[in-house]
């Protein structure tokens, strides 16, 4: 099996894995909201609802991220990498708060989570709601202090600080990222706007997808813990065993 062709697999086994758990809560309903625009909404707001939506985008995010990789678009792949890594923190976040009980903050970041964009989507000037988002450090500091943490909080919290702001250059548009574009032979030095492909930077990215698409089942795998779903659980564990044996040397 190629590398491709494993992560095509791996990405199929997670889109399993969302229809499954989505089949088990009650499904979204086409519902008004914001007063002049109907869209389909969970009557539920809970941690479980949010999961699924974020275990969506996770799997959406890592093709998208995969299909810029082949096309050598590595900056725009490693902005979606970000989004991505992201959203596979909040989901095991949430599974957490579903083992060890929820916390203050995990109440805070669902009632962040879902609100609307506007009050009133006919006059969105007008009415547009602040969204207070969760700081970032603190479901960081969470995720390492948690009662299923290891032994080291502050190296585990300051590695997942130092990915998250590394990558936030790439979604900013920070100069020292932008600049990795720039190149070629001495004597047509040049931005490369149409991607990087077969390039050292490129290759770079591409090695590293391979850890974004294990943190993503990770993730996953928690939440068939949190759940109670066993044989679930197992299915992903030990799959996940078997791409390990695949990571980039």
């Amino acid at each position: 099996m190629t590398r491709d062709e494993q992560y095509v697999q791996a990405l199929g086994n997670m889109e399993r894995t969302v229809h499954h758990l989505a089949s088990r809560i009650d499904p979204p309903e086409w519902r008004l909201h914001s007063r002049s625009v109907y869209g389909f909404r969970y009557a539920e707001k809970g941690a479980i609802q949010a999961i699924v939506q974020k275990m969506a985008r996770v799997v959406s995010g890592l093709r998208a991220a995969h299909i810029l990789l082949t096309q050598g678009y590595a900056q725009e792949h490693a902005a979606l990498c970000r989004m991505v890594d992201e959203s596979s923190e909040d989901i095991t976040f949430l599974s957490l708060g579903m083992i060890h009980g929820e916390t203050d903050l995990h109440k805070r970041f669902l009632e962040d989570f879902y609100l609307e964009e506007f009050e009133d989507a006919s006059r969105p000037a007008q009415t547009r709601i602040k969204r207070p988002n969760t700081p970032r450090d603190r479901i960081h500091a969470y995720l390492t202090s948690n009662p299923s943490a290891g032994p080291d909080p502050s190296s585990s919290k300051a590695m997942l600080q130092a990915i998250h702001k590394t990558f936030s250059g790439f979604v900013h548009g920070a100069s020292p990222h932008i600049m990795e574009t720039y190149g070629g032979p001495r004597s047509a030095l040049r931005f490369h706007m149409t991607g990087m492909l077969g390039t050292r930077l490129w290759q770079g990215y591409a090695d590293s997808y391979w850890s974004y698409l294990y943190r993503g089942m990770s993730s996953f795998r928690m939440v068939a813990k949190a759940i109670g779903d066993e044989p679930r659980f197992r299915t992903i564990r030990d799959y996940l065993k078997e791409f390990e044996q695949t990571a980039p040397q």
